[in-house]
């Protein structure tokens, strides 16, 4: 009798196993794995702070995949193909560095107390020189960016909003100033979208998270919160059980640094009694760090929304973001033993106990002193007219020691991190809201 061959294996648990699972449908379409549809394309934000405008491109990368699956499980629902499409697609900065061209001055303050008819000949030549030079390489711009841009948002912060509320000032000039800009985009530069508003507080905060977000890793067990400074207002965010935009916990105040300084230092009128333990110009021994921070602890940040907000988070990563803590991490050593700090890297942290140290020397320091260790800080750069510094570096520091200490609770190892100047803009170009292809 002939041996029979041998078998690797036993087909019959493979067809129980078939059975089990169930064979496809004849008429079955076989799904195939694609790699990620993507498209390119640039997005125009435009920050019109309350001291400077500042006009953007950001390169995005629009992940469509998802939307091809929506269109395919739609179809097969009976639903109407890329119905579901819009809530798949995805958005993200493509590039770490946008193209970005400034403008010194607030567009708010430019066209305060003037008629509405007189907007457009005070901000069109500023649209105009800010689009020639987004196209022009010796003036840091890129034509071929340019010529690629889809979709314009210009969104207005501090400056264009009520002092007593945080929200949109409803004046007539600001609201000639949006419509100029949709005009000028619209009929000049023939894009087709385009979305020209003010922003509150809130909004600016989150934007702002979102916006760091899209540099850094974050996860609901690891996240990260930021703190902004800016002229008019600050800002604090920080996300909760997601990391979704609508999910964001966030806290604005008009107590910007500009803001501050100006109420209790007025222009015109005595300095309020307390405050030259802050500024002191024509006696710099007179001021005091220490004094400084508790005269703005108990006045400006004591209590405020955002101390009790941040008090009821875990700690996590905590980022400084706006062009005022940018110019300390930048222009000011750290720590003792205070070394001379002249390149513009960022130091990698700021601790509160070494930031309120570093204030409490400089308070007593003339701006020559100051700068045998920071030639660069800010409140050094002398005023063309003048020829004079501010005077301001010790209420500078104080104003940011004081508001760190006001949030140091969140920080984790009682550290600030550099988080970047652009980042509520760097958010605003990946929001639905104001690009559609999002």
């Amino acid at each position: 009798m002939r041996p029979r061959p041998l078998r690797l294996f036993s087909t019959v648990p493979l067809v129980c196993l078939l059975a089990m699972l169930g064979y496809p449908d004849e008429g079955a379409p076989t799904e195939v794995a694609r790699p990620p549809e993507r498209t390119e394309s640039v997005h125009l934000t435009l920050d019109l702070g309350s001291s400077g405008t500042r006009f953007c491109m950001y390169p995005v990368s629009i992940d469509r995949s998802g939307e091809r699956a929506g269109e395919r499980s739609g179809e097969r629902s009976g639903e109407r193909a890329g119905e579901r499409s819009s809530d798949q697609k995805r958005c993200r900065v493509a590039s770490q560095n946008p193209v970005c061209v400034k403008l010194s001055g607030g567009i708010a303050a430019l066209v305060r107390n003037h008629s509405p008819e007189e907007v457009p000949a005070l901000i069109g030549p500023k649209l105009q020189k800010a689009w020639e030079a987004l196209g022009d390489s010796q003036k840091k711009g890129n034509l071929q960016l340019r010529e690629r841009i889809h979709g314009v948002v210009a969104l207005g912060t501090g400056g264009f909003r009520n002092p007593s509320t945080n929200l949109p000032d409803p004046r007539p000039e600001f609201q000639a100033v949006w419509a100029e800009i949709n005009r000028f985009f619209k009929e000049e530069v023939k894009q087709e979208q385009v979305v020209a508003r003010t922003i509150s507080g809130l909004e600016e905060a989150r934007l702002a998270w979102l916006g760091v977000a899209q540099q850094i890793p974050a996860s609901v067990r690891d996240s990260f919160a930021i703190i902004e400074v800016g002229g008019a207002s600050i800002q604090f965010a920080t996300s909760g059980r997601s990391l979704a935009y609508e999910d964001l916990y966030a806290a604005s105040e008009y107590r910007g640094q500009d803001y501050v300084f100006h109420k209790f230092a007025p222009p015109s009128g005595p300095t309020a009694p307390g405050f030259d333990a802050c500024f002191h110009p024509g006696d710099r021994k007179q001021q005091d760090g220490p004094a400084c921070m508790a005269f703005l602890r108990a006045n400006v940040f004591s209590g405020s929304s955002i101390n009790q907000l941040a008090y009821h988070f875990t700690p996590r990563r905590l980022y400084g973001l706006g062009a005022p803590w940018l110019g300390i991490f930048a222009d000011y050593p750290s720590g003792p033993p205070w070394a001379l700090k002249n390149d513009p890297s960022y130091s990698p942290k700021l601790s509160p106990g070494n930031l309120a140290r570093l204030a409490e020397r400089v308070c007593k320091l003339s701006d020559e002193e100051i700068a045998t260790f920071a030639p660069n800080a800010f409140d050094l750069r002398k005023n063309s007219a003048t020829g004079l510094g501010s005077g301001k570096a010790c209420f500078t520091l104080s104003y940011h020691a004081g508001f760190l200490e006001s949030v140091v609770m969140i920080s984790q190892d009682a550290a600030l991190l550099p988080g970047g100047d652009d980042q509520w803009a760097r958010g605003a170009a990946v929001t639905r809201e104001f690009f559609p292809d999002c």
